[in-house]
């Protein structure tokens, strides 16, 4: 499977991950210097466009202007749309009952979305989910164009695909209004699980 341009989904897992130890709310100084900038965290997010076509081995494509804004964060309250059976059931391991964190940058923006940390110890956590609305065309069509860099699921959503991305593997699944992302750590839970999981986060979501 090719690796796809994910510099922001390893942000924002990289984020989750400092905000964890400290609360729901916590300042963290800035971004990874390889990850993009959200110039407003309501009406901006950098977003990845197609797959780097280098050779392999070779250093991805930097961002252009037109990957950028393509997704709106932040649309719901609470992104947790898996609880901590249908996490463990995807993990293969126990975990705590998922949190919602916010995270402030020292530039003043901010990333909300929801991490799962393992049931028992200090480790960091494993996983992270997100929600977003596309600001143009729809959430299929959206999740269409990244299954080229990924394997798609049929039969579940509108479209769903499953990413090798830098911050692990990474589902992404389209409602009718949505785009959820379930980013994990460590070994990929293979299709079957994807596909429960993907079911059971369209069931939360609101009409």
């Amino acid at each position: 499977m090719r690796r796809a341009d994910d510099r922001w989904l390893l942000a924002l897992l990289l984020a989750l991950l400092a905000a964890a130890a400290g609360g729901c709310t916590r300042a963290v100084a800035g971004a990874p210097g390889a990850a993009p900038q959200d110039a407003s965290p309501l009406t901006a997010t950098a977003t990845p466009g197609p797959p780097a076509t280098g050779p392999p081995g070779g250093t991805a494509r930097d961002p252009t202007p037109t990957t950028v804004a393509a997704l709106q964060p932040d649309v719901l309250a609470d992104g947790c749309l898996l609880d901590a059976g249908q996490l463990a059931a995807l993990l293969g391991r126990p975990v705590r009952a998922p949190a919602q964190s916010v995270v402030r940058r020292d530039d003043g923006s901010r990333r909300a979305g929801c991490s799962v940390a393992p049931a028992e110890g200090g480790g960091a956590p494993l996983a992270a989910i997100n929600v977003y609305r596309v600001r143009s065309g729809t959430a299929a069509q959206f999740v269409a164009m990244r299954a080229a860099g990924g394997r798609r699921l049929t039969g579940i959503g509108e479209a769903a695909t499953v990413l090798d991305t830098a911050a692990g593997p990474a589902l992404q699944v389209a409602s009718a209004r949505f785009v959820v992302t379930v980013v994990v750590r460590g070994r990929d839970p293979g299709d079957a699980a994807w596909g429960a999981a993907a079911r059971h986060a369209l069931a939360r979501l609101p009409g």
